[in-house]
């Protein structure tokens, strides 16, 4: 293994000039630099992303970045198979990865104390919601990210990964009125998602094909933690007219669902069908088994993560979009009616 000691005497200089060459701090003429850079160069002297990034000028880090509260975040069965497809990729690179979840409120701080501090080279951005100010910022300063989710708009000038969720909403609502159903609710998570609006737009698309009307009253939003969705899911389950079958947004919200149904004596599969989304381990080992829409969380990540190493080797040539394909996983929680 090549050492500063090796370095220095390829250079004809001291260990400790090396040392203060490769941390940048010090003033050494432009010429023992110089010498000092090619001997590594000749040599091949990386011993870790650290070194390598004082010499290549690059953080060799990714930073995987996600404005919104731990609450929210660590109770999502997303998070954890998004990050672990993120991780697979990325450990079979040469870059290490900065995982900065914050409340919405400290976004913009972080995100620019982050970049000025050079300590990324490029982010994967976990959410995508209207007017997302990390897009808008990243964008004007033309700083590498690839955004998990579609941009609400100019979709043709971010580098994004994402499911086709206009059709998972459609898709789970036609596999329930298709049990028969006709009183269909719908548990989204914040309103200011795309991911939201996308699936909700899905849910009505399916509605309106079937000719069954909208009814506001059955479409409430939560805020994905288990608090916000048990709340929602008892105001729609408590409703006079309540019903049948409910879409809900993600596993969180679904285990929501199924308790509040065993609170209120409704028995789920039978009195209440209940369809999810993201299958997990969760999922798999739950009684009743949860019917879920497979959104393959997993591969969203990994292809989110090739594609920002794949910017970061060639920037700004083009930008690259990437649809996940989803399936519906059938479980014990729907029935026909």
């Amino acid at each position: 293994m090549v050492t500063i000691k090796d370095i220095a005497k390829e250079a004809g200089v001291s260990p400790s000039t090396v040392s203060r060459v490769l941390s940048g701090k010090a003033k050494i003429s432009p010429e023992t630099t110089k010498r000092v850079m090619d001997a590594i160069k000749r040599l091949g002297y990386i011993p870790n992303a650290s070194a390598k990034s004082l010499v290549m000028k690059k953080a060799y880090s990714i930073g995987i970045f996600m404005p919104r509260r731990l609450e929210q975040t660590l109770t999502s069965t997303f998070f954890d198979q998004v990050v672990s497809g993120i991780c697979s990729y990325i450990n079979n690179t040469e870059y290490e990865i900065v995982l900065t979840i914050v409340p919405p409120e400290k976004e913009k701080e972080s995100l620019e104390r982050l970049i000025k501090s050079k300590k990324v080279d490029g982010f994967v951005l976990l959410t995508s919601r209207i007017n997302d100010y990390a897009i808008k910022y990243l964008r004007s300063i033309k700083f590498p990210f690839v955004l998990i989710g579609s941009p609400d708009k100019d979709k043709e000038y971010v580098n994004w990964v994402d499911n086709d969720n206009k059709k998972a909403g459609f898709d789970a609502t036609e596999y329930l009125i298709k049990l028969g159903h006709t009183q269909i609710g719908f548990l989204g998570g914040m309103e200011n998602l795309v991911l939201t609006q996308d699936r909700l737009s899905g849910y009505k698309m399916a509605l309106s094909k079937y000719k069954i009307p909208v009814e506001n009253q059955y479409i409430l939003f939560t805020q994905f933690d288990e608090q916000s969705s048990y709340e929602k899911a008892k105001q729609l389950l408590t409703l006079k007219n309540r019903p049948t079958a409910v879409v809900c947004i993600d596993e969180v919200v679904a285990y929501a669902a199924i308790k509040v149904c065993k609170e209120l004596e409704l028995k789920v599969g039978y009195d209440v069908s209940i369809i999810g989304f993201n299958e997990s381990i969760f999922s798999k080992l739950s009684s009743p088994r949860l019917t879920t829409v497979d959104t393959n969380v997993y591969y969203l990540g990994y292809y989110a993560a090739e594609m920002l190493m794949k910017e970061l080797e060639e920037p700004y040539k083009t930008y690259k979009r990437l649809i996940v394909q989803h399936s519906i996983i059938e479980g014990e929680t729907c029935r026909a009616i």
